[in-house]
């Protein structure tokens, strides 16, 4: 039950004047585009003004709706996940007034949930990763694996697959994980090779937990597990760990907007890297 304690290290305190940080400008080495398949770095990025910058490549930021916009039209987004990923749809749905919402009759905890703008051509589409599962009462049947899904996209350079898994898995064993990754790394692996133009984001788990049942600890296994499974894949990262453990916010499972608009922005940037 000891939590937010610091540890006695004999660590010097470090004191940051804020006031020079708010007049100082940000200059950043030029970066290469984001794009799958880079290798991942730590410390992954940083915050400044509330804007997350990538140290792995070089993220954008769309402001506004019509930058947005232009970036997802024509494109088919599907998300599989748990429900920090459906976070970014609900995000993207409040902030583009014209993303419309598709009334599907299921329920809403567990999906799937389309949304649609006609006149760009974009689908939005979440639903939930199945197995394990905390939620509410909801058919069996929509309970579709990721496997299965992914077993069913043609692919393309309009196909956008974000994943995301972890947090329902920290009550059960690491193996338990690991067997799931292996079915979905091949069925990644399987729609790259049939279309290799597909992009692929893994959305890694955030913190928010203070749990001896789901603490950030086993959150970290985790992603650790993730990396591992897909490193040799052409795939993108979108490291919601660091987004979310390096700001001084309450602890929480399912970020606040801001967060949630920088994973957003992150994500964007590899859908429109230029």
């Amino acid at each position: 039950k000891v939590t937010d304690k610091v540890l006695p290290q004999g660590i010097s305190p470090i004191q940051i004047r804020m006031g020079a940080l708010e007049n100082s400008s940000l200059a950043l080495l030029p970066r290469r585009p984001c794009r799958p398949g880079l290798p991942s770095v730590k410390p992954s990025g940083f915050y400044h003004r509330d804007v997350w910058h990538s140290l792995s490549c070089s993220s954008r930021s769309f402001s506004t709706v019509d930058n947005i916009l232009g970036c997802l039209a024509g494109r088919i987004v599907h998300m599989m996940g748990d429900s920090t990923l459906r976070q970014w749809w609900e995000y993207l749905l409040h902030t583009v007034p014209s993303l419309k919402p598709v009334d599907l009759h299921v329920p809403y905890q567990t999906g799937p949930l389309m949304a649609v703008e006609t006149n760009r051509g974009i689908v939005l589409n979440w639903r939930a990763h199945s197995w394990p599962l905390r939620s509410r009462r909801t058919p069996v049947a929509s309970l579709h694996s990721v496997v299965r899904e992914l077993g069913g996209l043609a692919g393309g350079p309009q196909t956008v697959v974000v994943l995301g898994l972890g947090a329902h898995f920290t009550t059960f064993p690491p193996s338990i994980f690991v067997r799931r990754l292996a079915g979905i790394r091949a069925a990644v692996a399987a729609l790259l090779a049939r279309e290799p133009r597909t992009l692929v984001v893994i959305k890694l788990a955030n913190t928010g937990y203070k749990s001896v049942y789901g603490s950030d600890w086993f959150t970290l296994q985790m992603n650790r597990l993730l990396q591992a499974a897909f490193a040799d894949l052409r795939v993108a990262f979108v490291d919601a760990w660091e987004m979310t453990s390096s700001l001084a916010l309450p602890d929480s499972i399912h970020p606040g907007q801001l967060i949630v608009r920088n994973e957003v922005d992150f994500l964007l940037s590899f859908i429109c890297p230029t």
